[in-house]
């Protein structure tokens, strides 16, 4: 049996504020799919086949970009994604 202090949990997830289409979402720090994002932006239920465009800014360094489908960039805090549908699947 070990003694763990656990006040001070070293492995308790840190996360990062993310804007989403103006709304601001707390998410794990690392990496951000283009998956999640649209489910982020759309809902649960949003099926990233459908067809969506995602942009950012605010990246690391300062970055900003387009994500293509099946990407994945690391999540910064601050970070503005815009995700819109393209009506195409």
């Amino acid at each position: 049996m070990t003694d763990h202090d656990n006040s001070k949990d070293d492995k308790a997830p840190k996360t990062v504020s993310i804007d989403v289409n103006d709304i601001t979402r707390t998410v794990p720090k690392g990496k951000i799919t283009f998956d999640d994002l649209v489910k982020l932006a759309f809902g649960p239920n949003a099926n990233p086949a459908d067809g969506y465009r995602i942009s950012y800014d605010r990246g690391h360094g300062n970055a900003s970009g387009k994500l293509k489908p099946g990407g994945s960039i690391e999540a910064v805090d601050g970070m503005d994604f815009t995700v819109t549908g393209t009506g195409q699947s």
